[in-house]
């Protein structure tokens, strides 16, 4: 089992759901845990949802990327933030599985910075199985460049290994401060 897969609410009826969605869920009747730290920001998202037919799509991708990049994503710790999620769960949000959505950032943020890939999934109404579904890979390749831009990467071409030098680096400061 992944460590962490994603999902939209229409998919997943699984307790193991975890709302990261700005409204917790409450449009498709999810009732079940929330991690707010992955809600997108209400003023951007607004902006951003008000573009279409006005920039290309692609302008629009950026512009969502870089704006929850920078006021979501680099706020969080990555490795802090999978301690708070269980083991197996499945974070939850509206688009459909192939289709652009916050989520599948958070699960890149998650490969990037520790290595860590998880699956796309949809359950079976019986909930006996778990169908893995391809996830939208070129958000993937725009987040690492946004990241890549706004990240301090000490010399390292990698995030991961950009991430385990300057958390080595943290802890340092930490104990010198002792």
């Amino acid at each position: 089992m992944c460590r962490i897969m994603t999902s939209n609410y229409k998919n997943c009826v699984t307790e193991n759901g975890i709302s990261i969605s700005g409204d917790r869920g409450k449009l498709a009747g999810f009732k079940g845990s929330y991690l707010s730290e992955f809600s997108p920001k209400k003023d951007f998202w607004l902006k951003w949802h008000s573009m279409p037919n006005k920039i290309s799509e692609e302008e629009s991708t950026l512009f969502y990327i870089n704006n929850y990049y920078n006021e979501v994503l680099s706020k969080l710790d990555p490795m802090e933030m999978l301690e708070k999620i269980p083991r197996g769960s499945i974070l939850l949000c509206y688009e459909d599985g192939n289709e652009f959505c916050h989520r599948h950032l958070v699960a890149f943020w998650f490969e990037l910075f520790l290595g860590i890939s998880s699956s796309e999934v949809i359950e079976n109404p019986k909930r006996e199985t778990v169908k893995r579904i391809k996830r939208p890979e070129y958000l993937k390749d725009i987040l690492e460049v946004v990241i890549k831009s706004n990240y301090e990467m000490n010399g390292f071409d990698n995030i991961k290994d950009a991430y385990e030098y300057n958390q080595q680096n943290i802890k340092s400061k930490e104990l010198k401060m002792v």
